[in-house]
Protein backbone atom coordinates (compact mmCIF):
# COMPACT_ATOMS: atom_id res chain seq x y z
CA UNK A 1 0.00 0.00 0.00
CA UNK A 2 2.72 2.06 0.69
CA UNK A 3 4.35 1.62 -2.55
CA UNK A 4 1.58 2.24 -4.52
CA UNK A 5 0.96 5.89 -2.53
CA UNK A 6 4.90 6.14 -3.25
CA UNK A 7 4.01 5.48 -7.61
CA UNK A 8 1.34 7.72 -7.62
CA UNK A 9 2.43 10.98 -6.16
CA UNK A 10 5.47 10.13 -8.23
CA UNK A 11 3.52 9.75 -11.23
CA UNK A 12 1.17 12.73 -10.38
CA UNK A 13 4.45 14.52 -9.62
CA UNK A 14 5.92 13.96 -13.42
CA UNK A 15 2.76 14.35 -14.93
CA UNK A 16 2.08 17.95 -13.07
CA UNK A 17 5.85 18.65 -14.21
CA UNK A 18 5.33 17.55 -17.93
CA UNK A 19 1.76 19.60 -18.46
CA UNK A 20 3.62 22.76 -17.97
CA UNK A 21 3.74 24.65 -21.59
CA UNK A 22 7.47 25.13 -22.59
CA UNK A 23 9.21 28.21 -23.74
CA UNK A 24 6.37 30.67 -22.64
CA UNK A 25 7.85 34.38 -22.62
CA UNK A 26 5.08 35.96 -20.55
CA UNK A 27 5.52 40.25 -21.45
CA UNK A 28 5.38 42.97 -19.20
CA UNK A 29 5.10 46.60 -19.80
CA UNK A 30 7.69 48.28 -18.03
CA UNK A 31 7.23 51.99 -19.91
CA UNK A 32 5.46 54.67 -18.51
CA UNK A 33 6.75 56.98 -21.21
CA UNK A 34 4.00 58.49 -23.50
CA UNK A 35 4.90 58.08 -27.10
CA UNK A 36 5.28 60.94 -29.18
CA UNK A 37 3.57 61.09 -32.76
CA UNK A 38 5.96 63.86 -34.83
CA UNK A 39 4.06 65.44 -37.67
CA UNK A 40 1.18 62.98 -37.52
CA UNK A 41 3.67 60.49 -39.50
CA UNK A 42 6.84 59.79 -37.02
CA UNK A 43 6.28 57.51 -34.17
CA UNK A 44 8.85 58.73 -31.38
CA UNK A 45 9.84 58.01 -27.39
CA UNK A 46 10.76 61.16 -25.13
CA UNK A 47 14.44 61.24 -25.98
CA UNK A 48 13.04 63.25 -28.98
CA UNK A 49 12.45 66.34 -26.51
CA UNK A 50 16.20 66.00 -25.87
CA UNK A 51 17.61 66.07 -28.97
CA UNK A 52 15.89 68.83 -30.74
CA UNK A 53 16.28 72.13 -29.77
CA UNK A 54 13.41 74.20 -28.65
CA UNK A 55 13.43 76.44 -31.82
CA UNK A 56 12.52 73.40 -34.05
CA UNK A 57 8.85 72.93 -32.00
CA UNK A 58 6.20 74.23 -33.23
CA UNK A 59 3.10 73.26 -31.45
CA UNK A 60 2.38 70.18 -29.08
CA UNK A 61 -0.43 68.27 -27.56
CA UNK A 62 -0.96 65.95 -25.14
CA UNK A 63 -3.96 63.37 -24.97
CA UNK A 64 -3.60 61.41 -21.73
CA UNK A 65 -6.21 58.37 -22.82
CA UNK A 66 -5.58 58.32 -26.23
CA UNK A 67 -3.33 55.06 -27.35
CA UNK A 68 -1.51 54.40 -30.86
CA UNK A 69 -3.70 51.16 -31.30
CA UNK A 70 -6.90 49.44 -29.69
CA UNK A 71 -4.80 46.28 -29.42
CA UNK A 72 -2.45 45.44 -26.37
CA UNK A 73 -0.09 42.84 -26.12
CA UNK A 74 0.40 42.77 -22.52
CA UNK A 75 -1.80 42.17 -19.96
CA UNK A 76 -1.10 45.15 -17.45
CA UNK A 77 -0.95 47.62 -19.75
CA UNK A 78 -1.13 50.75 -18.74
CA UNK A 79 -1.85 53.67 -21.28
CA UNK A 80 0.56 56.92 -20.26
CA UNK A 81 -0.94 58.47 -23.59
CA UNK A 82 0.35 60.14 -26.35
CA UNK A 83 1.94 63.72 -27.47
CA UNK A 84 1.57 64.93 -30.73
CA UNK A 85 4.52 67.52 -32.34
CA UNK A 86 4.89 69.63 -34.93
CA UNK A 87 8.61 69.90 -35.85
CA UNK A 88 10.18 71.67 -38.67
CA UNK A 89 12.94 69.36 -39.00
CA UNK A 90 13.67 66.36 -41.07
CA UNK A 91 14.16 62.75 -39.41
CA UNK A 92 15.64 59.81 -40.00
CA UNK A 93 13.09 57.05 -40.09
CA UNK A 94 12.39 53.83 -40.58
CA UNK A 95 9.35 52.45 -42.64
CA UNK A 96 7.26 49.41 -40.42
CA UNK A 97 8.55 47.51 -43.80
CA UNK A 98 11.57 47.95 -44.16
CA UNK A 99 11.59 46.90 -40.06
CA UNK A 100 10.25 43.91 -40.88
CA UNK A 101 12.37 42.54 -43.91
CA UNK A 102 15.63 43.54 -41.04
CA UNK A 103 14.52 40.75 -38.87
CA UNK A 104 13.36 38.42 -41.53
CA UNK A 105 9.29 38.61 -41.59
CA UNK A 106 7.01 39.39 -43.87
CA UNK A 107 5.80 42.96 -44.51
CA UNK A 108 2.29 42.74 -43.03
CA UNK A 109 3.66 41.49 -39.64
CA UNK A 110 2.21 43.43 -36.87
CA UNK A 111 4.34 45.94 -34.82
CA UNK A 112 3.64 46.53 -31.30
CA UNK A 113 5.40 50.09 -30.26
CA UNK A 114 5.58 49.75 -26.20
CA UNK A 115 2.99 47.44 -26.75
CA UNK A 116 0.33 48.79 -28.56
CA UNK A 117 -0.25 48.06 -31.80
CA UNK A 118 0.40 50.14 -34.68
CA UNK A 119 -3.10 49.87 -36.76
CA UNK A 120 -2.00 52.68 -39.11
CA UNK A 121 1.09 50.76 -41.49
CA UNK A 122 2.41 53.94 -42.84
CA UNK A 123 3.63 55.20 -39.41
CA UNK A 124 7.22 55.57 -39.30
CA UNK A 125 9.56 54.84 -36.10
CA UNK A 126 12.24 57.69 -35.35
CA UNK A 127 15.37 55.33 -35.56
CA UNK A 128 16.86 56.99 -32.58
CA UNK A 129 13.82 56.56 -30.59
CA UNK A 130 14.73 52.79 -30.66
CA UNK A 131 15.81 51.33 -27.76
CA UNK A 132 14.68 47.33 -28.05
CA UNK A 133 13.15 45.08 -30.45
CA UNK A 134 11.46 42.07 -29.18
CA UNK A 135 11.05 39.40 -31.54
CA UNK A 136 7.75 37.40 -30.06
CA UNK A 137 7.39 33.90 -31.81
CA UNK A 138 3.53 33.01 -32.18
CA UNK A 139 2.65 30.97 -28.76
CA UNK A 140 -0.90 29.26 -29.69
CA UNK A 141 -1.97 31.17 -26.66
CA UNK A 142 -1.83 35.00 -27.27
CA UNK A 143 -0.18 35.54 -30.18
CA UNK A 144 -1.29 33.81 -33.23
CA UNK A 145 1.56 34.84 -35.77
CA UNK A 146 5.40 36.53 -34.91
CA UNK A 147 5.20 40.15 -33.63
CA UNK A 148 7.60 42.64 -32.94
CA UNK A 149 7.45 44.72 -29.99
CA UNK A 150 9.89 48.16 -30.09
CA UNK A 151 10.75 49.91 -27.35
CA UNK A 152 11.34 53.40 -27.25
CA UNK A 153 13.47 55.61 -24.93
Amino acid sequence: MKKLLILMICVLGALSVNAQVKHVKLARDTSEKPVFIINNQIIAGSSILKSIPEEYFSEMKVFKYKAIGSKVLFVDQQNPGIVTLEIQKKFETKSQSEINKFFGLDNETDIYVNGYLVEDKSLKLYSSSIAKVEVLEKDHLRLKTAVLNILLN
